[in-house]
């Protein structure tokens, strides 16, 4: 298997959230997956989100998936399918070669073909990205973060106005340019071109705000509400003092603070919208019996499971919290890290019994299949 041609404590600590890069051969002899054709039929699935976008005479345009034919592919166009990780298997793999960077971080893969001269234009992203050349070449031109200047040429299309580049380098097959969120860049074709783009999420303030108000929600018990029993006597009654802004926002805090928020927290980071298929139930003697007949199970792919020590019976996995005995607990770290998993993998397991239960109901739930 290919090894990703990396240092990857030197690149965290020189590049990650702080500068663009570019990474030469990074993927030794990197063989596409897919081809153009194939990417076209993914473009016609409903479940993945899929676009073309096009620059001619009269200027951009931007078509939405899911496609019946590709009349829409006109002077230079791009052709742009996102999460194929989670329909492909070779896909989940090349993500796997980016699991230094924690699950819950990862978005998905996206791909692109493009033609001689296309491109979406300079634009900005507001999430880290790795962009692996796979067939053709591109030029890539990398600019500084500030003093950029929005612009929207078509609905749908945000991009900025021409800046100047840190970078301009030309990716071949097997490189990779790492970009950080902010930072301008634009991508032109010069020979037909795959594009594998492992984009990276960072929730904000806002996103994080609606999870506290999600959570709050589902609550059973009722939620605490602000009380003032030392309330005094004022002559100015439109000033809120301090110490009633501060309680106020004390209740927050400990919403906030509480385990349960930590735990639907994780649970929401954990959704991915996956979609798994379910087949006929299994129990535990099944899923003994097929390892110990060499059988192994598989992880579907794209499948990005979440655990945290402070809740150590619990699997966070596309928005379900599956429990488990805690002293499985670090055996369960390295299992759904790894793409599959054999009989002497579970034999590992300090309460064997219950890793196997534990598995049985995730291939029940469809994330992991003989």
């Amino acid at each position: 298997m290919t090894v990703l041609n990396l240092d990857i404590p030197a690149f965290l600590r020189d590049y990650w959230q702080k500068k663009p890069c570019v990474l030469r051969n990074a993927l030794p002899d990197f063989v596409d997956f897919i081809d153009e054709h194939e990417l076209a039929g993914l473009a016609m699935e409903p479940e993945l989100d899929s676009r073309v976008i096009s620059k001619q005479e009269q200027g951009w345009s931007i078509q939405q998936g899911p496609f019946e034919d590709f009349a829409a592919c006109q002077g230079q166009w791009t052709l742009l399918v996102q999460g194929v990780d989670r329909y492909l298997d070779e896909a989940s793999e090349l993500m796997d070669w980016f699991n230094f960077i924690p699950n819950w971080r990862v978005d998905d893969l996206m791909i692109s073909f493009a033609v001689p001269g296309a491109g979406v234009g300079p634009h900005v992203d507001q999430y880290d990205v790795f962009l692996l050349q796979g067939k053709g070449s591109r030029r890539w031109r990398v600019g500084a973060p500030e003093g950029l200047t929005t612009t929207q040429p078509a609905k749908g299309l945000c991009q900025v106005e021409t800046f100047t580049p840190l970078i301009d380098c030309e990716l071949q097959p097997g490189d990779i340019l790492y970009i950080p969120p902010g930072w301008p860049h634009d991508g032109v074709t010069l020979a037909d071109s795959l594009t594998y783009s492992i984009g990276f999420r960072a929730p904000d303030q806002p996103q994080l705000g609606n999870y506290l108000a999600e959570h709050l929600q589902t609550l059973s018990a009722a939620p605490e509400r602000y009380t003032d029993p030392a309330l005094t006597h004022s002559d100015s009654p439109a000033e809120v003092p301090d110490r009633q802004l501060q309680a106020l926002k004390s209740l927050l805090h400990r919403a906030i603070d509480a385990n349960s928020f930590s735990k639907s927290l994780l649970t929401m980071l954990s959704e991915q919208g996956i979609e798994p298929d379910t087949g006929e139930p299994a129990d535990s003697q099944l899923l003994q019996d097929c390892l110990a007949n060499d059988g192994r199970l598989v992880k579907l792919p794209g499948c990005r499971p979440l655990l945290n020590e402070t809740f150590p019976d619990c699997l966070f996995i596309n928005g379900e919290v599956v429990n488990f005995s805690a002293q499985n607990y670090p055996i369960m770290c390295k299992l759904v890290a790894q793409p599959d998993i054999d009989r002497s993998d579970m034999a590992a397991a300090p309460d064997e019994l219950d890793i196997f239960c534990t598995f049985t109901t995730l291939v029940n739930m469809g994330y992991w299949e003989f």
